[in-house]
């Protein structure tokens, strides 16, 4: 059997399992890349949302390193980490996010934290306030380090009225 013909007898093997996913009704993510998704809600949100033509979209997470949460964002607020992938992956990963809920609002607080909240108010995950650095001479804290390594004044306290 030559090559392009067992070729040939693959391709449609896989069409058979997985269907036709180049169908306009078909929001499955491609059977070769799994969806890149990391904050449990995404996660969630992903697997609710079922294709029209074959139910579950995909059977496994795309392969990740450990990443401490403080350095984790949400995937579906940057899309031009996915935007390159192939146009049937863009459209599931844009299936993923129900409008009614999504995208998440970034809130930024005064200590610097940072939450994602959904539309539902529904708080998805949260970024600690950058660490202090103390004053070698009094050891008290004297400002805090961004994400990017640069040092912020503390704010001055206030009174409350």
């Amino acid at each position: 059997m030559r090559l392009h013909s067992r070729l040939r007898t693959l391709e449609k093997s896989l069409r058979d399992v997985y269907g036709n996913a180049e169908s306009e009704d078909c929001i499955c993510f491609p059977p070769d890349k799994p969806p890149d998704l990391a904050l449990q809600a995404e996660i969630e949100s992903a697997r609710a949302v079922r294709c029209p033509i074959h139910g579950t979209r995909f059977s496994q997470l795309a392969p990740s390193i450990y990443t401490a949460a403080r350095f984790i964002y949400p995937t579906h607020l940057h899309p031009e980490r996915w935007m390159g992938a192939s146009r049937q992956y863009v459209k599931a990963m844009k299936a993923s996010f129900p409008p009614d809920r999504w995208p998440a609002q970034e809130i930024v607080e005064a200590d610097e934290s940072v939450s994602f909240v959904l539309k539902d108010g529904t708080v998805i995950h949260r970024i600690a306030p950058p660490y202090l650095i103390y004053s070698l001479a009094t050891g008290k804290p004297c400002g805090r380090i961004d994400r990017n390594g640069k040092t912020l004044p503390l704010l001055p306290p206030t009174a409350e009225v």
